[in-house]
């Protein structure tokens, strides 16, 4: 033996039918079929299960008489049901039946009998036929009742015309049919059984029953004329009386069983179809049950139907309430999914069955070369059983074994695909087809091959071409690699496999992968390397790309969307701005995030990228520095080292960036670009499919993308080196991983940035502060007031008794600094006390600064101030809320108890000459009565000023709002109080005088008018701008707009604001104003069409017609055409129109729609009385027309629902 030909046992160029055509009688072919029929365990199993059912059908019928056959394209799930009908009606085939043949084929005793038993206690008679073939399958809205119907009476010998069917049944009833089938012979020349498959059919036999019965059929036009009345129709229910009544009179004494190949395609689209196969099941198990109990008849009727989905998965798909799966699969109660683990024993069995000497050969190969099959054949990345063994091998060779269900999932991934013929009509469908054809079709002759050779996808593609099984743009595309790239073989081979693969799920089309499918021989070295050289070519060729999947084929529009793509290159603030996007997810990490330091306390960082912050709100200032490439990472090492020095509260951390991060951004900016332009394309339903698709996947493209990137990014992160305050830190020296690096930084970091952390940070509840104040003693308080260290205790015991401790660490941090605010005129607020002890040095969290000053007050160290009242004395309950609510904690001021000497009447004197430039008398009275007098001027300016900015909610108006508030508490002030409060806050005052005045100055009504304008642009433009628009000049416009009215002294900004606000409504007076005459110009050219059709002629030249009506016609294109745009700067809408952008895209979209509106309107005008019937052609035609057979039924079928329309009165359109 030399060649693979040699090794087989039958001859491997015998002829192996294609597809198994259920309806194909032919004997020697059916006898072909069954000798070579391979009926495995799993098979057996369940001809034993529905045998089983039908032997005990006449004892104990049910209504559940449904079988369902499913299985993939190829499985054998058309032969299954074909034996079961031959078998059931014991059908000749030569000169044994079909039952005899298959018992000897599955030598199965059990199912021996049960064929017996059936054979010869329940005769049957086999109505199969292939729904897809048969010829009411060409009208699409045909139903399954009339196609069943159809079979019936032509598998009994009636005329598939239900009309003629009808007569033939009540003639036949009546016991008048011989006499009419003579009577018609002697008339017309021709048996009744040729002429009624004629067109004049019904005017024939008309004119034999005028004959015959002229008492009844008064003229020869009196059958036509009765059957025009009302034509012959059927449903469920009668198609289940007609079974049992048909078949009694034709075949008496025999069941019938129903062999319907093809239901589930049929019915899987279709609601009001599935509904039809619901019914006829239904109506067939309650008819048979009924009449097989009254003993009237012999056993119930079975319906076997096959479906490439199982029944669950049919009716899920429809998704529609109407059908009940439940009662469903009450009818179709025997299920049989057919496996496709066991189609590489059907056709090892069937083609590749091997001599004895070839087995014992091909098994010595397989041990020679165990290794080699083992690395070189073995796919990555698949969770498919890759296992090879010696028996596997021996069995499937040439395949290996992981080929026969590689190749099933390949045809059956081609069906699926967008442009894949619908019928893979042609050869090597199957897979016990395709092993033959890759042994002796001249394309691959694998047969004359030597032993050792394998089965290489580039051969399974020449056999797909061949039998039109591939997509015809895919086809097209590996034609043109052959003459691209003559030279390159491999490159073609690769490209071949690539095809194959795409729709195949759980194998990545890796390098490695396409080198196993393509490996030539067990004898052969590693072809990896060939495999990525081809690659690289088709590549540069533009022939394939890379995906998440795997290598894949350009489509035409793919390559023009790759053009478009490639076109695109981001500028430097379009590169910076993903930079900073990935560091920033990567700095998001929750690990990070969760930073403690010795369990203490948790630690945000700030991040900021180049300068520019990313993330704010942190306690660590957290710099970093890109390197584009590391020939500039040192001098930017240098850079950070000096800027560490200078700003030694900041850490610096530089991250060199690689070429293929580079690469990466620009792939990732491409990527978004063409995502969001298309997106807003697909918005406006301005796709074509192919785009949907190409969208679809460069959304999968941008988001691996991304992933990578950020990857990559997290790689040179990790890998990078800190500065803090001039000290290096290496990252390597840090931690082994990114969060571990960083912990260890932060670790360095904290202690240095917050000396005093441990300080204030207490294991609080938070309401230890209100428990101190209200408390009666201050012995039974949380342990946290205790400490053994005397600084670190909050309360210190005097005399046996508890007291407040001022000298704590945690009050004399507090008492000092606001102690020097106040002798700075500053007024010192919680709101100032959290900013400043939560930052650097101290790191201390809200709780533990009421906790603090809670204990000052109880102490009588400080007094408080809440809504402009001053409290001393911690049992008033009044002073209780700024210890207890965060808000008013934050509005509270705290300020030192000090008794009133003439240092502070001084003080107060000097600040109220700093306010009004005026003296005063150093006299308690004279101070608090000037003070006063002031506040009450001010109260005066700050009311409607206050009242005005909070109507109009202006940034800031809070602010005045505080300040008016403390106003009115100083007028209601003792003197002393009054005096203190000048003493201590009065620069505080000042300046919440001095931005009063501000905010005055700047809430004119042409600035808030700017603000309005600018808010509404904001809200109402920028919105349509931004799901329409690229550009950074925008985005930033928006962004500004957005930061300026969340600060408080937005008015400070009016400028900025105007210009940003410009730049949007411009951009979007822009927009709008190139919609509004797209819109136009499209609907004045509908109108132009609409009144250069003749029928419009016809009507304005009608002068019954009235203008209005005329007018009318019109009116759904006319008003969607604005007379002249009015939109005024800052505009949203036009005044006149009042049409949004998104209204006016709308109706771009729709303008075909209303103007096939219009002129179906305009027609009906013209000929009001006339019936117009549109017939759409493909409604109502489906499937391929193959044969001039297929033509000549369509047409039949065509011209007779033709001739119904017509008979009706309507005229016709075809669309």
């Amino acid at each position: 033996m030399k060649n693979i030909r040699d090794i087989f046992a039958k001859p491997i160029d015998r002829t192996i039918e294609e597809v198994i055509k259920v309806e194909q009688a032919d004997e020697k072919a059916v006898l072909t079929e069954l000798e070579e029929y391979v009926p495995t365990d799993f098979l057996q199993e369940q001809y034993a299960r529905i045998f089983e059912e039908i032997a005990s059908g006449p004892s104990n019928p049910r209504e559940g008489i449904g079988i369902w056959i499913s299985g993939f394209f190829g499985s054998g799930k058309s032969l299954f049901a074909k034996i079961l009908g031959y078998t059931m009606a014991a059908r000749k085939v030569g000169s044994k039946t079909a039952s005899d043949i298959f018992k000897i084929k599955v030598n199965n005793p059990k199912i021996a009998d049960l064929v017996d038993l059936i054979n010869a206690r329940i005769p049957f008679h086999a109505v199969i036929f292939d729904v897809s073939m048969d010829r009411g399958v060409r009208l699409a809205n045909e139903r399954l009742t009339e196609i069943i119907y159809k079979a019936l009476l032509r598998e009994l010998g009636y005329s598939e015309d239900f009309d003629l069917a009808e007569l033939e049944i009540t003639l036949e009833g009546d016991g008048k049919l011989d006499a009419f089938l003579t009577r018609f012979e002697e008339v017309h020349g021709q048996p009744w059984e040729k002429r009624r498959l004629l067109g004049l059919a019904l005017n024939e036999a008309g004119e034999v029953l005028h004959s015959l019965y002229p008492g009844t059929y008064s003229t020869p036009d009196s059958y036509v004329n009765s059957v025009g009345s009302g034509r012959a129709d059927i449903d469920p229910n009668k198609l289940a009386r007609r079974a049992y009544e048909l078949t009694d009179r034709r075949k008496p004494g025999h069941a019938l069983i129903f062999i319907i190949d093809e239901v589930g395609q049929y019915v899987s689209r279709s609601v009001d179809k599935m509904l039809d196969l619901q019914a006829i099941v239904q109506a067939l198990g309650v008819e048979s049950k009924n009449r097989v109990e009254h003993k009237k008849a012999v056993s119930p009727c079975w319906l076997a139907v096959t479906s490439q989905e199982k029944l669950d998965e049919v009716v899920h798909a429809l998704d529609s309430k109407k059908i009940e799966l439940a009662r469903l699969q009450d009818r179709f109660r025997l299920t049989v999914d057919l496996k496709q683990s066991d189609i590489a024993e059907i056709t090892a069995r069937r083609v590749l069955e091997k001599k004895p000497d070839a087995e014992k050969a091909l098994g010595d190969l397989y041990v020679e070369n165990e290794g080699r099959i083992k690395e070189l054949g073995r796919l990555e990345r698949t969770s498919r059983d890759i296992s090879v063994t010696r028996e596997s091998f021996v069995r499937l060779y040439p395949y290996l074994p992981y080929e026969i269900d590689l190749c099933v999932d390949i045809v059956a991934g081609l069906r699926l695909r967008r442009g894949a013929h619908r019928h893979v009509g042609g050869s090597n469908r199957t897979i016990i087809k395709q092993a033959q054809e890759l042994m002796i079709n001249p394309r691959t002759r694998l047969a004359d091959a030597p032993i050792g050779d394998l089965v290489t996808l580039d051969k399974v593609y020449e056999l797909l071409y061949l039998g039109n099984l591939l997509p015809s743009e895919v086809s097209r595309e590996i034609d043109k690699v052959a003459k691209d790239l003559p030279d390159n073989p491999m490159a073609h081979k690769v490209a071949k496999a690539i095809a194959l693969l795409e729709p195949v799920k759980n194998l990545p089309r890796t390098p490695h992968n396409l080198a196993v499918v393509l490996y030539p021989s067990v004898t052969s070295g590693p072809i990896l390397g060939e495999v990525e050289q081809a690659i690289e070519a088709l590549e540069k060729a533009q022939v394939i790309r890379n995906s998440e999947e795997g290598y894949k084929l350009l489509t035409v529009e793919e390559k023009h969307w790759e053009t478009k793509r490639n076109g695109l290159d981001p500028r430097e603030a379009d590169r910076n701005r993903i930079k900073r996007e990935v560091l920033r997810q990567i700095f998001s990490d929750p690990q990070l995030r969760k930073y403690q330091y010795q369990k203490l306390r948790t630690f945000r960082n700030t991040l900021n990228v180049e300068g520019e912050t990313v993330e704010p709100a942190g306690e660590i200032p957290l710099n970093l520095l890109l390197a584009d490439s590391v020939q500039i990472k040192p001098d930017r090492l240098a850079e950070a080292r000096d800027e560490s020095n200078a700003r030694p509260n900041d850490v610096f951390w530089i991250v060199t960036l690689t070429d293929e991060i580079h690469d990466l951004v620009v792939e990732l900016f491409r990527s978004r670009e063409m995502v969001s332009e298309y997106e807003r394309l697909a918005s406006q339903q301005r796709l074509s499919g192919e785009e949907s698709s190409c969208l679809s996947d460069e959304k999968n493209r941008k988001d691996s993308y991304l992933k990578k990137l950020r990857a990559k990014m997290l790689e040179a992160v990790q890998s990078g080196t800190g500065f803090f305050q001039g000290v290096q830190h290496d990252a390597t020296a840090l931690g082994s991983g990114f969060v571990d690096v960083f912990h260890k930084l932060f670790d360095i970091v904290v202690p240095v940035l917050y000396p005093k952390l441990e300080i204030g940070v207490l294991p609080l509840k938070g309401d230890e502060a209100e428990k101190l104040i209200v408390a009666s003693n201050l012995n039974g308080l949380p342990q946290v007031f205790y400490h053994d260290k005397p600084e670190q205790s909050l309360v210190v015991k005097q005399s046996g008794k508890y007291l407040p401790n001022l000298g704590a660490d945690l009050c004399r941090e507090l008492f000092d600094y606001i102690k020097k605010e106040h002798s700075y005129g500053n007024k010192v607020t919680g709101k100032i006390l959290e900013s400043y002890f939560s930052g650097i040095g101290y790191g201390w969290e809200r709780e533990a600064l009421r906790l603090g000053l809670a204990i000052l007050f109880r102490g009588g160290a400080v007094e408080v101030t809440h809504q402009g009242r001053k409290y001393r004395n911690y049992s008033d309950p009044a002073c209780r809320e700024p210890f207890m609510n965060n808000p008013k904690f934050r509005a509270a001021s705290f300020a030192p108890r000090e008794t009133l000497d003439l240092k502070i009447l001084a003080r107060a004197a000097q600040a109220y000459e700093e306010i009004t430039g005026k003296d005063v008398n150093i006299e308690e009275g004279d101070i608090a009565n000037a003070f006063q007098e002031v506040a009450a001027a001010d109260r005066d300016k700050l009311l409607p000023v206050a009242a005005r900015l909070k109507a109009l909610k202006v940034p800031g108006s809070e602010a005045v709002a505080d300040h008016l508030q403390w106003v009115e508490g100083i007028l209601d002030m003792a003197p002393d109080d009054c005096v203190k409060t000048l003493a201590g806050e009065g620069k505080s005052y000042l300046e919440g005088r001095k931005m009063a005045v501000r905010l005055e100055n700047l809430a004119s009504e042409a600035n808030l008018q700017v603000l309005a304008d600018a808010r509404r642009i904001l809200n109402e433009q920028w919105p349509v701008l931004k799901d329409r628009t690229t550009s950074d000049d925008l985005n930033e416009a928006a962004v500004e707009l957005e930061q300026s009215f969340d600060s408080e002294n937005v008015l400070d900004h009016l400028e900025r604001i105007r210009q940003a606000a410009d730049q949007l409504t411009n951009e979007y007076t822009r927009l709008y104003r190139a919609t509004f005459e797209k819109r136009n110009k499209a609907y004045e050219a509908a109108v132009d069409h609409v009144k250069g059709l003749p029928e419009w002629v016809a009507v304005s030249q009608d002068t019954d017609v009235p203008e209005e009506e005329r007018d009318a016609l019109l009116r759904p294109l006319l008003s969607r055409i604005g007379k002249k745009l009015d939109l005024r700067k800052g505009d949203t809408v036009c005044r006149a129109t009042h049409a949004t952008v998104t209204e006016m895209e709308s109706d771009l979209v729709a303008v075909e729609g209303l103007t096939r509106q219009v002129v179906r309107q305009l027609q009906k005008t013209v000929e009001p009385e006339e019936k117009v019937e549109r017939f759409r052609i493909s409604q109502h035609f489906t499937g391929k027309i193959e044969s001039e057979q297929d033509l000549d039924s369509v047409i039949k079928a065509l011209r007779d629902k033709l001739e119904k329309l017509l008979a009706k009165g309507c005229k016709v359109i075809l669309e």
